[in-house]
Order: C-alpha cells, then sequence, then structure tokens
C-alpha cells in the first residue's frame, strides 16, 4: 500500500492542467472546484515531499497555517471553495548571516482521496508573486495520527501575504517555497514518513 500511495501521489502530477496566462499577465491556474470529500476540510498536519511539515487550520471557507523545513519557515493564507484552496504564501529565509530574505507568492491546493482510498493528499502547485503556478508542484499527505498544533492559526493570523511584489533575489535558482523547485523530492519524505498512513515506510 505504501508505495502505490507514494507512486499515486507523484504521479497524479500528470494530471494537474495547464496554466494559463489572463490578460494581466499573471498565470492562473487552469483549475475549477469539484465536490469536497463529506465531513473532510483542509485541517490537519501534511507532509510534503517538497517543502516539509505543514499544519493548516480551516475555520469555514478560510485556512491558515505555516510549514518549516530546515531552518526555513513560511505562512499560508487561502480561502476554500469545494475541494479547491487557492492560497497565498510567505517565507522568511535567512540566506546571508543576520539579512533575512522575504519571499511571496500564489498557489492552489486540490484535496483528494489518494490511490488505495483510505488516505487524503492535496495535489497543487505554487508561483512567484501573483501567479498561482511557474514554480512547481507543491503535494502533500494528511498524517491520520496528528492534529495541527493549537497555535498554527494563530502564526499565520498576522501574515503579510498579498498583494507584495515579493524580494528580488529571484536570481538563485528555485527560489520558492523552501527552495523546493520544481520536481524537487528533497524534504520531509525520508524523516515524517513513518508517521503517516498511507506512506508508511517510504
Amino acid at each position: 500500500m505504501l508505495r502505490s500511495t507514494a507512486l499515486w501521489l507523484f504521479g497524479s502530477l500528470i494530471l494537474t492542467l495547464s496554466p494559463g496566462c489572463g490578460g494581466d499577465g499573471i498565470r492562473h491556474a487552469n483549475v475549477s472546484p469539484g465536490t469536497m470529500p463529506a465531513g473532510q476540510t483542509f485541517t490537519g498536519v501534511w507532509h510534503s515531499p517538497q517543502y516539509g511539515e505543514m499544519q493548516m487550520v480551516q475555520t469555514g471557507s478560510q485556512v491558515v497555517g505555516d510549514y518549516t523545513q530546515d531552518e526555513r519557515h513560511g505562512r499560508i493564507q487561502g480561502t476554500v471553495q469545494g475541494d479547491l484552496m487557492r492560497f497565498e504564501w510567505s517565507e522568511e529565509r535567512e540566506l546571508v548571516m543576520g539579512r533575512a530574505t522575504t519571499t511571496r507568492g500564489h498557489g492552489y491546493f486540490r484535496f483528494q482521496v489518494d490511490g488505495n482510498g483510505v488516505d487524503y493528499v492535496i495535489l497543487g502547485e505554487w508561483g512567484h508573486d501573483q501567479d498561482e503556478t511557474g514554480g512547481g508542484p507543491w503535494n502533500a499527505a494528511r498524517d491520520r495520527r496528528r492534529q495541527p498544533r493549537s497555535g498554527a492559526a494563530s502564526t499565520s493570523g498576522g501574515s503579510s501575504t498579498g498583494t507584495g511584489s515579493g524580494s528580488s533575489d529571484e536570481g538563485l535558482e528555485d527560489l520558492g517555497p523552501s527552495g523546493g523547485g520544481s520536481g524537487s523530492s528533497s524534504g520531509s519524505s525520508g524523516s515524517s514518513g513513518s508517521e503517516l498512513g498511507g506512506l508508511d515506510g517510504l
């Protein structure tokens, strides 16, 4: 079950719809909301092979949360419609000692039941600044054994994500959420896989 779930999580990227550019020049994801599985929300502790551990709390149609990987820390704020969450992210990293750099962008997650029909995953993409796509995949599987900490929402409540133009440090390759870049499979999958119901033994 482990291997089939892991393969399904990565293989499902092929099904992601292509991005489109509107008249405003922004890369918008060409996705539409579907039906959310009964009784489910985006609340949970999620493990992303690209961007580490994510803790998210949904209240009504609003979601706030954060993610951590290595020394990096980011925040997420989004709005849910059906099984689709469109979000803004911001991340601080210290590329030079004593000089924190903030990057921002947008993205989307689609909530799905994975290939074994038991576990829940989110599949999506991220982009820089106002773009929802173009940065790479952002996927995660929910940890059935854990609940998000009570402070997950409050740490993101004051997030400055949104319409900012972001930093000018995009000259560094794959600069985005946790520097995962497109196709990156590094992250928390090895260290946290033992806590995942559908990804045990990864």
